[in-house]
């Protein structure tokens, strides 16, 4: 897949290499080592992003590469300019309307994937509201959506940075 966030630096292909979750932490697509790594999501994610949440890391890089602009994020005038972000995979072209942006720990509730309890995706969502420094609250987001996390790395080991998109629009990117 690809993803493209309008206003900022992010333009890159989303990898993923089964059993080695960590490989793109250190790889660049090529799979040269590389010191920015690559834009990825973990096996335990579906390619098709239909799982309820897939997660999308990168490193944060003080040049602005990779997910070094997402924390750009902060400051209202971004978000006003670019509430959305764009994934394209070889059949389909997904765009997702940002409803949350936050710093979070490590072993935040924001890095779930599944939900099976009842009521659990509300209570992620409602925790994904109350923590936002955007306001993408208008933004309604039910079980039944699909979302995407972004993530990236503050420079503190124990947070993280993250952005959340709610699926809003779906185009076919080939003719049937």
């Amino acid at each position: 897949a690809w993803i493209t966030i309008p206003g900022t630096n992010v333009d890159y292909p989303i990898l993923q290499r089964e059993g080695d979750n960590g490989y793109y932490l250190n790889h660049s697509v090529d799979g040269a080592g590389s010191i920015a790594g690559a834009i990825f999501t973990e096996d335990y994610n579906s390619k098709d992003f239909t799982d309820p949440n897939t997660i999308i890391y990168g490193h944060n890089m003080k040049n602005g590469s990779m997910f070094g602009t997402l924390r750009k994020f902060y400051e209202d005038e971004v978000y006003e300019k670019a509430p959305y972000f764009w994934i394209y995979t070889p059949d389909k072209i997904y765009r997702y309307d940002i409803f949350s942006c936050a710093e979070v720990p490590v072993d935040s509730l924001a890095y779930q994937i599944t939900f099976s309890e009842e009521g659990s995706f509300e209570k992620y969502i409602d925790d994904a509201y109350s923590r936002s420094v955007v306001k993408g609250n208008d933004i309604k987001v039910t079980a039944e959506d699909k979302i995407v996390t972004l993530s990236t790395c503050t420079g503190n080991e124990s947070t993280r940075f993250i952005v959340q998109g709610k699926l809003s629009k779906t185009y076919w990117s080939k003719k049937k």
